[in-house]
């Protein structure tokens, strides 16, 4: 339960910037949030290549359904950037960085996803350009790449410790005695 818990509780702060968010419940909300994409990755995917199949007027009726799933994608996904931004924040706070150490941060990760998707449309693009599979073999890599990227950013904020000791951003009645040397071992 402290997976879904984790998954709400960063939904319902989706607004609050102060305060810390210790590394496990930040790991535990951006799972939460990643194989929710990867489940929608694959779902729409799926139907990519199931959409040739319609004619003429399944495809006007899926067009507005289309629009209106897109309108709902687009709201829940503003509403989960703003969500991983505020936890993200709280990530920094919790390790003693200020909250702005978030723009360098988010400003390398559509950097690097960038250079994987235009990476990813010309390897594959050029390489598979005759066969009809090239633009599935596209698709495919830049998923596999993109969710590689994501992990490797996931990693590199859920392993700094917390600063507890002179943390700005941490309240004073949460620090917690030194650990002894034996629940260090």
């Amino acid at each position: 339960m402290f997976f879904i818990t984790n998954g709400i509780d960063g939904y319902r702060k989706v607004f609050c910037y102060k305060g810390v968010a210790d590394r496990k419940s930040w790991l535990f909300f951006v799972l939460f949030q990643f194989l929710f994409l990867m489940l929608y990755d694959l779902v729409n995917f799926a139907r990519a290549l199931d959409n040739g199949a319609l004619d003429d007027e399944a495809q006007a009726s899926h067009v507005a359904i289309l629009a209106v799933e897109l309108a709902l994608f687009y709201a829940a996904t503003i509403y989960s950037c703003l969500a991983y931004l505020a936890i993200t924040v709280r990530r920094f706070h919790d390790f003693g960085l200020s909250g702005w150490w978030v723009i360098p941060y988010f400003g390398l990760m559509v950097l690097v996803l960038l250079v994987i998707f235009a990476v990813s449309v010309l390897i594959f693009g050029i390489l598979l350009e005759d066969v009809p599979i090239g633009s599935i073999a596209t698709v495919v890599g830049f998923i596999v790449c993109k969710n590689v990227v994501s992990i490797s950013f996931i990693l590199l904020l859920a392993l700094p410790k917390s600063k507890i000791e002179n943390n700005k951003y941490r309240p004073a009645d949460s620090i917690s005695i030194p650990a002894t040397d034996e629940a260090m071992s």
